[in-house]
């Protein structure tokens, strides 16, 4: 079929026409498609992303404020709280119409976020209701579980983000579908368009004709492919602003998570300088900067906050500064105070002007260091506010790269917000921390104070309750208000607590015959004309002998006062006093007695021997007599005075080893056919040793002696037994006299006291003797004790204990009277391995000889200036004539020089004190050596006639004599050695 030209013509630019719209179509459907997915990316994944943000910052927001009134219990910190409150409801309740077009996030919002919603909300509730109700430590104690609850919510948090993420990348994935497919269309179309040029270069060939035609539809098909183009443009246009909303996104976020994480910073710090150190920091590296400056009113900074108000502190505002730099990062640690008046440029500004400031300089050269690229940096001032919105001070951050900081001014201006408000919540923690504290040490001084008192109260109480003194305290009407119980114990009357002074006065001296002179001065006291009196006199108790009393009385209250607070009565018991006195008086009247006896019998014999010629057998009889009586006087003395000694701790025992039989003895021998007493004397036969004062025990045995043979006249025995049993040793004396009474057993030991009978007042004595005795036994560690029945006797027992003595057992005998010395000696003999016996006078280092013959000592270190009545040289005398252990070296120490006949022997060192103990070593292992190998005698080099003599006066034979240098050796003939 052929197609007429004309009708050619008029298909070409329909058919051509036609390709174009169905291109033009396509590639609108194309554009319109790939618009819907950006649009519905932007209008629903991106609000529902915000949405997830304002969630975060709802919970910020509110516990924000709540961290705020739970650190200061402020309600205005509540208002954040209630607007975060409020915009959460309102932000939920858009996420659920979300839910609805994005079903991913229903699980997510109903299983996790939403129940961690709820938790954080009754949390809140639960703090807010605890400080309402003045529970703040326990909501304080609970911080940490709101901590975790926004932890575990911000994990919750970030998972729906990533959903959101999700949901996001599938719109750009369809965006990107669309996008494949309008090129596609747009490929389609060229191809298409490709298609009709050929077929109109076909058709041109064809139809020549038809030019101007094809032209025209050229033109056409020109503008439609710039259309297209143009619909490209806007389509590449839609794809960047999508790429830069997602870029904003992210941006977004990452602030988000600086700013959450410059919040924790804020929280949590126990001191203000703590806080500083976390807070600024933490400050930089959010906001990319290099270092940091605080400057503060020193007003503003001060603990008391009132240094800058005060007089003084204006009066020296040229010494004092009242703007310091209190915290500083970057810069050098020591910083120069800053004063007002050197405050200029931008520092002055931003205090005057309260908004942030900006200034740009030139690097210093500390500043600049080993950076030389770096030639500038900003410092941003930000002012910081108190309560009332007054500038106290500014933060000054230094950048010295900033070019991508502008972008983060808006983020860094609320950080600063943020640093300031919670800056000022933290100074009045601070504050109220320190008046805590001083509540805490006010309140702690106060219960010491009452405590105090209490014990001081307490103390006096209980001196008053124990005190030796009644007392009474009444009011200035004389109405008793205090009695202590020694005062009823002395006066036998019930608690009269509440009666009249003056009826307790009277009721008291009732059987007295001072009452009318005791009375009257109660009377004159109460009445003002007495301030005090003192009175003695003596009282009537029931079941109770009578009782010596003094009393004293006076007004309790300051002297200025004419009106008394109220009367003081003491009374003081004498009686013991007048006891006492009593003995003393009786022992006066004693020892008078007794000392004008033998005085004028004295005298007496004295006068007739002066003033008469008498016979020799007269003046001898007379002279004894004589003697005899002056005998009496020395004793009665000498017991006085021992007495004396003993009552004010000043009576020397010289306590050293006794044989307490061979004593006896001699006591014995002195009192045996006295006063026609036969004594006998049982010991068990064997040596009994005691550690004691040989001279103060034989005047124990000598007055119990006296006293056997005094109060048994009818007698004409005594028995003395002496035992031992199990480390002690029984001394018994026993008489067959008039016995003790029993109302006298208890005051037998007391002084001056004597019994009072007729059968005894014949029996001279002082009533000094057993006190004395007891006195003695007593200072030697025994006991005394008595049995006695009425006409039948008395039994006196003394207890002691045994001395053992020491042994050498093959070591050294020390004999030192100074125990420091002794000490340093032992110490430095251990290098020996020997075994030390220190000991304190010569006779226990005779005992323990005689305890060592079978294991003699192989040394024996001697002082000359012991203890007791022998000396060192005693010791070392009866040494050398010991058949035994006369070969036993021996080191003489001491401070004395030795006696001029004195000579060293080799086994005899002189040794002057103080020595080293390297020489005293020395010499003993040289000594111990020598004396196995039977040394000779060694002197220092002097006349050998004159040692020879020496030796020859101590019966010592010489066998040979050598001279070396320094000294002179002589060998004696041997000793035959005693079986």
């Amino acid at each position: 079929m052929k197609i007429p030209r004309s009708r050619t013509s008029i298909i070409y630019p329909i058919v051509l026409v036609a390709l174009l719209a169905l291109i033009s179509l396509t590639s609108f459907i194309a554009s319109s498609n790939t618009e819907e997915k950006l649009n519905s990316l932007v209008d629903s994944v991106i609000p529902v992303n915000d949405l997830a943000d304002n969630l975060l910052i709802d919970l910020i927001n509110m516990e924000t404020g709540l961290r705020g009134y739970e650190l200061s219990g402020d309600h205005a910190f509540l208002e954040p709280y209630s607007l975060g409150k409020t915009r959460l409801q309102l932000d939920l309740k858009r996420m659920t119409e979300f839910e609805e077009a994005y079903p991913q996030l229903q699980p997510i919002m109903t299983e996790k976020a939403l129940p961690f919603i709820q938790n954080l909300q009754s949390y809140y509730e639960s703090q807010i209701n605890l400080i309402d109700s003045g529970q703040r430590e326990e909501a304080l104690r609970r911080i940490q579980n709101g901590k975790t609850y926004m932890d575990s919510f911000r994990q919750i948090q970030i998972e729906l983000k990533d959903e959101i993420e999700t949901i996001a990348t599938d719109a750009r994935q369809s965006a990107r579908m669309a996008e494949r497919f309008a090129r596609l269309v747009i490929g389609i179309g060229g191809v298409l368009a490709l298609g009709v040029g050929l077929f109109s270069i076909f058709v041109f060939l064809r139809a020549s004709r038809a030019e101007s035609a094809l032209r025209k539809s050229e033109e056409t098909y020109r503008y439609m492919a710039e259309s297209l183009e143009i619909q490209n443009e806007e389509i590449i246009a839609q794809q960047e602003e999508q790429e830069a909303t997602l870029e904003k996104l992210s941006e977004r976020e990452h602030e988000l998570e600086a700013i959450s994480g410059y919040q924790e910073k804020l929280s949590g710090s126990a001191h203000l300088e703590a806080f500083l150190r976390d807070s600024i920091p933490a400050l930089l590296e959010t906001l990319k900067l290099d270092s940091a400056m605080l400057v503060l009113s020193r007003t503003a900074w001060s603990s008391d906050g009132e240094a800058a108000d005060n007089e003084s502190a204006k009066q020296t505002d040229a010494e004092n500064p009242l703007f310091e730099p209190v915290f500083s990062i970057g810069y050098p640690s020591k910083l120069p105070a800053v004063r007002e008046s050197e405050l200029y440029g931008t520092a002055r500004r931003v205090l005057q002007e309260k908004r942030m400031l900006e200034s740009v300089r030139q690097l210093s050269a500390a500043e600049r260091g080993f950076h030389q690229g770096i030639e500038k940096a900003v410092d941003y001032y930000f002012p910081l506010f108190n309560d009332q919105q007054e500038s106290i001070g500014f933060l000054m951050l230094t950048g010295y790269d900033v070019s991508s900081f502008e972008h983060r001014m808006r983020i860094a201006q609320g950080l600063i917000r943020q640093f300031g408000l919670a800056f000022m919540v933290q100074q009045a923690n601070e504050a109220r921390s320190r008046q805590a504290a001083r509540l805490e040490q006010l309140n702690l001084q106060l219960l010491q104070e009452k405590l105090l008192i209490q014990e001081q109260r307490d103390v006096i109480g209980n001196i008053l309750q124990s005190t030796h003194e009644g007392m009474v305290m009444c009011d200035s009407e004389g109405r008793i208000q205090f009695v202590n119980p020694r005062m009823l114990e002395l006066t036998g009357l019930d608690s009269p607590v509440g009666e009249s002074v003056l009826a307790l006065g009277r009721e008291m001296l009732a059987d007295s015959t001072s009452a009318p002179q005791v009375m009257s001065a109660f009377e004159e006291l109460l009445n003002g004309r007495l301030h005090k009196f003192t009175e003695r006199f003596p009282i009537e108790t029931d079941g109770e002998q009578r009782r010596f009393v003094e009393l004293y009385a006076t007004r309790v209250g300051e002297a200025s006062l004419q009106n008394a607070q109220g009367y003081l009565f003491v009374i003081r018991d004498r009686t013991e006093e007048e006891k006492i006195d009593e003995l003393k008086n009786e022992f006066i009247s004693i020892v008078s007695h007794e000392l004008r006896t033998p005085l004028a019998s004295v005298l007496g014999f004295i006068e007739i021997l002066l003033h008469r010629q008498l016979t020799p057998d007269k003046q001898q009889k007379y002279l004894q007599t004589v003697y005899k009586e002056a005998g009496r006087l020395s004793t009665l003395i000498n017991d006085f005075l021992d007495l004396q000694r003993m009552e004010a701790g000043k009576q020397e025992y010289r306590l050293l080893p006794l044989e307490l039989g061979g004593l006896l003895h001699e006591v014995v021998d002195q009192w045996n056919g006295k006063q026609g007493h036969k004594v006998h004397l049982s010991t068990p036969g064997r040596e009994i040793w005691v550690r004691a004062d040989a001279d103060r025990l034989m005047q124990v045995a000598h007055n119990l002696l006296s006293n056997a043979t005094k109060y048994s006249p009818q007698a004409d025995r005594v028995d003395v037994s002496l035992e031992e049993s199990g480390g002690t040793v029984t001394l018994r004396v026993q008489d067959y006299g008039l016995g003790i009474p029993e109302d006298a057993k208890d005051k037998l030991f007391s002084k001056f006291y004597r019994v009072d009978n007729s059968d005894r007042r014949q029996i001279g004595g002082t009533g000094l003797g057993l006190s004395i005795v007891r006195e003695i036994v007593e200072s030697h560690q025994g006991t005394i004790t008595f049995d006695s029945l009425m006409g039948q006797g008395s039994v006196f027992t003394i207890t002691l204990s045994t001395y053992q003595g020491a042994s050498a057992d093959h070591g050294i005998l020390l004999l030192e009277d100074d125990e420091n010395l002794a000490k340093l000696i032992q110490v430095g003999l251990q290098k020996m391995q020997l075994k030390t016996v220190h000991l304190r006078s010569a006779e226990e280092g005779l005992l323990a000889l005689e305890n060592s013959v079978q294991a003699p000592p192989k040394l024996c270190i001697v002082d000359i200036g012991l203890e007791g009545a022998k000396n060192g040289w005693d010791f070392i005398a009866e040494l050398y004539r010991h058949p035994q252990l006369h070969r036993t070296p021996v080191i003489v120490s001491s401070a004395m020089e030795p006696p001029p006949e004195y000579r060293e022997k080799v086994g005899e060192t002189y040794l002057r004190k103080p020595f080293s103990m390297e020489k005293l070593l020395q010499v003993a292992e040289q000594l111990v050596h020598r004396s196995e190998n039977r040394p000779a005698y060694v002197f220092p080099t002097e006349d050998e006639h004159l040692i020879r003599s020496s030796l020859a006066r101590q019966g010592i034979e010489i066998n040979s004599v050598t001279h070396e240098s320094g000294h002179i050796q002589i060998e004696p003939k041997t000793k035959p050695e005693n079986p």
